[in-house]
């Protein structure tokens, strides 16, 4: 298997934790959000694809996720309770689309938070929740949906998931990550609803497997985090808890890593100017056995090969007011 390692940080946001990095070719931008502290970033990549300036956003709450809209100054994004509108010219929400139900409380009455999600091939806006900070422990009571971009009904896809993360799709297959199980799951999609037929589910990656023969025994215990996909259906997923970006071929085979000097890493996107950029986000490592030379919560860069082209974000087509 080849390996690469990247040995500095791209961008150092003063995050706690990065996640949700997402690519807009239209401005040539980065945007990605801090979870804990509730920031949205983003950056305007000058002509060598380096950084022209980073703006930080604080919303008021908790924020998962974000898509792309029809307007390069606005983002659909998955906060605490809700599902909105935010505006980067105004620097604020701007529009609420939906809210979950029952104020996003699970049926044993624990808060729940939006976490990983994406915008389908339709142009419908998917997310996942799961227990917030608040929870005395991660448990399945979260649920995954997608906002119909038609009807603005918040339509359940999946019930008692725990830790949803990472979402694709690609040849009629949904891809998705969920973070507790150690696995990514592969389905079939109905083409005529556009959900995925359910009873077809598959392990696509076991983690358990994918690390089975790695000298370090604890990777085993990594977790698929975010992911992205180029357009020959390889996977570039985030092992959390592992320094490692994995790639995985249509196969399900790991062909490459990445190993990077942070322990938490948590999303990819490919971009850039010819689409061939890999960038990654990463979360602070607050366990007492932290390295102190550990680069977590930084942006990561890695030049892929020059024949690899990143599926580009799609775009929300609900409204936005």
């Amino acid at each position: 298997m080849r390996t690469t390692t990247i040995n500095k940080p791209f961008i150092d946001p003063s995050c706690d934790l990065s996640e949700g990095i997402t690519y807009d070719a239209r401005n040539h931008s980065l945007s990605w959000i801090d979870i804990n502290r509730g920031y949205i970033y983003r950056t305007l990549l000058d002509s060598h694809d380096e950084p022209d300036g980073i703006k930080s956003y604080k919303i008021d709450e908790n924020i998962g996720l974000m898509g792309l809209t029809n307007d390069v100054n606005k983002v659909i994004v998955g906060v605490s309770k809700t599902i909105d509108v935010f505006d980067f010219s105004k620097g604020a929400i701007v529009h609420n689309l939906a809210r979950f139900p029952n104020g996003n409380v699970a049926s044993n009455g624990w808060q729940l938070r939006s976490n990983d999600g994406c915008v389908d091939e339709k142009g419908n806006f998917w997310v996942g929740t799961m227990c917030d900070g608040s929870c005395p422990e991660v448990k399945d009571v979260g649920t995954l949906y997608r906002l119909n971009k038609d009807t603005l009904k918040l339509e359940i896809v999946m019930k008692n998931v725990g830790i949803p993360n990472g979402l694709e799709w690609h040849d009629g297959y949904m891809y998705w990550a969920s973070s507790m199980e150690h696995i990514i799951y592969k389905f079939k999609m109905n083409n005529s609803t556009g959900l995925p037929d359910l009873a077809s589910k598959q392990p696509f990656v076991n983690m358990a497997d994918a690390f089975k023969n790695h000298s370090n025994k604890s990777y085993t215990l990594g977790e698929p985090d975010g992911f992205s996909m180029d357009t020959e259906g390889n996977i570039y997923s985030a092992v959390w808890g592992t320094n490692r970006v994995i790639k995985i071929n249509s196969d399900g085979k790991v062909v490459e890593e990445f190993v990077f000097p942070a322990k938490r890493i948590s999303c990819t996107t490919i971009g850039g100017s010819k689409m061939n950029t890999m960038y990654v986000t990463s979360g602070a490592d607050h366990d007492s056995d932290a390295s102190p030379d550990d680069q977590g919560s930084k942006i990561f860069r890695v030049q892929l090969d020059d024949q690899i082209k990143g599926i580009e974000k799609r775009r929300w087509q609900g409204p936005l007011n």
